[in-house]
């Protein structure tokens, strides 16, 4: 009976000793993991931002690909929540974001299981060149609670490994995301239109291309003074070459009826291209227009379509009634 009173007093001293000890150990945890991307920040916090990309990144989704995963409140931003239920390796839990500043970070509190302390995460960006520093820091307050305390000792070699794995994730599928906004960018059928052209070109860099294609419309558009006839929609511009050295195009403008042949065969009657295009709103001074190309390009190549055809120009907004950064022109790119 000593010998079990003895083992007894040893096992309540030492559950004392940790109990005193524990209330010496840290109450709070803090770790953090970081890694390069080479992204601008408004393109990172787009996807931070949004639970809806969360699974795209998340280091845990392959852990159970069956889970339950739901997102409710805003789409973004403060207020939205993900739910999630698993096997044994994903638990259940929710996250929310409770601060989102834009383009600097998200904070989200979760709750794991039952437990009714929240942890807390954060996702910070931080600009460096053309690169961001992205941050994804934990943290969680035990408060009094020792066995959490302890268990706080070891959280940051059993969650590191995961954030760094998530932020590997993030940074590829960030890289892999167009450079570009496509939000000015859409796929439309473009109607058959009937138009007469006039055909010209320029050397570029030493011609003044704005005023050749301003005469080549004159051109038209005498045309149609004397044949009493009227444009029924915006002048445009095909394309037909480019490089370095010139430019050729083909002015046009519509017309209800372009039965009517020019004696002097410099203008010709057309149609429009009728069919599958990509459309882009280019709004501001034609002279950015290689920047819209360039976006143009990028989403032909991201989304694998083929071009079909000759790009081409609507000059929605007259520039002699517009000023030059309300100017608003359609591209088109025929795409099969």
């Amino acid at each position: 009976m000593k010998t079990l009173r003895y083992i007894v007093l040893a096992l309540f001293f030492l559950i004392l000793v940790a109990v005193v000890v524990g209330f010496f150990l840290p109450s709070k945890v803090h770790l953090e993991r970081s890694v390069q991307i080479n992204r601008d920040k408004a393109t990172i916090f787009k996807v931070i931002n949004a639970f809806e990309n969360f699974n795209k990144w998340s280091p845990w989704y392959d852990l159970d690909v069956n889970a339950e995963y739901i997102v409710s409140g805003p789409q973004s931003g403060v207020g939205s929540k993900l739910e999630w239920h698993g096997n044994s390796s994903v638990g259940d839990g929710t996250n929310e974001i409770i601060e989102s500043v834009e383009n600097d970070h998200t904070k989200t509190k979760m709750f794991f299981g039952k437990d009714d302390a929240p942890a807390y995460s954060i996702i910070s960006l931080e600009q460096k060149g053309d690169k961001t520093k992205v941050t994804w820091a934990f943290e969680n307050d035990f408060g009094m609670n020792v066995f959490y305390r302890y268990f706080g000792l070891v959280i940051e070699d059993m969650i590191a490994p995961d954030y760094e794995k998530g932020l590997n994730k993030l940074k590829i599928y960030v890289e892999s995301l167009p450079k570009n906004d496509f939000s000015s960018l859409s796929i439309v059928n473009t109607p058959e239109q009937a138009i007469y052209t006039f055909e010209s070109s320029a050397t570029v860099g030493k011609d003044d291309i704005s005023k050749i294609v301003g005469e080549a419309y004159q051109k038209i558009i005498g045309f149609l003074v004397v044949n009493k006839m009227s444009m029924s929609g915006t002048p445009k511009l095909i394309n037909l070459s480019f490089d370095k050295n010139n430019f050729k195009f083909l002015a046009a403008i519509p017309v209800v009826n372009n039965e009517k042949e020019d004696v002097k065969q410099a203008i010709n009657p057309a149609q429009m291209y009728a069919g599958k295009a990509v459309k882009l709103i280019h709004k501001g001074s034609y002279k950015n227009f290689k920047e819209s190309y360039e976006v143009l390009n990028e989403y032909l190549a991201y989304n694998k379509l083929e071009k079909n055809g000759n790009s081409w120009e609507d000059y929605v907004t007259d520039p002699a009634k517009v000023s030059e950064p309300d100017l608003i022109t359609h591209i088109y790119q025929p795409i099969k």
